[in-house]
């Protein structure tokens, strides 16, 4: 008798995990369809194109503190500022105090995902480098 509030809160979980995967395979359908159809016209005004050509684009979800572009801009700002290398923890929080949010570990953690990110595709386009090692974490400059 003590587990049925266990078996309770695992039946009500099941219950929302069912409830999402119906969800996203009646949205795969209507996709697929939707996929279909756009096939089909392509071959219509294109008999001889390789629909296998076509790659496609990764679906990236939008973090909600920033607008386009808002954060890599933000990122050079930061790191053009300092008089010394930075993490990407201490990035994310000047994020935090230059967006006037209140800082939670969540939210320091999310923005710390988004200053990586942003720091790995700078460094691609050699706008910044990984200068050196703070125990696990790297710390960055501008190049």
């Amino acid at each position: 008798m003590a587990e049925s509030h266990i078996i309770t809160g695992l039946v009500a979980k099941r219950s929302e995990l069912a409830g999402l995967a119906k969800h996203y395979q009646t949205e795969i359908s209507r996709i697929t369809g939707d996929l279909n159809h756009i096939d089909a016209t392509i071959k219509l005004f294109s008999p001889e194109f390789d629909l296998r050509t076509v790659r496609t684009k990764e679906h990236r979800k939008r973090n909600q503190y920033f607008k386009s572009g808002e954060c890599p801009r933000m990122t050079l700002d930061i790191l053009r500022e300092s008089s010394e290398a930075l993490t990407s923890r201490q990035i994310a929080e000047d994020m935090l105090r230059r967006k006037g949010l209140e800082p939670s570990v969540e939210r320091i953690d999310q923005l710390q995902k988004s200053a990586l990110n942003v720091l790995k595709r700078l460094e691609d386009k050699g706008l910044v480098m990984q200068d050196t090692q703070k125990g696990i974490s790297h710390t960055w400059k501008i190049v």
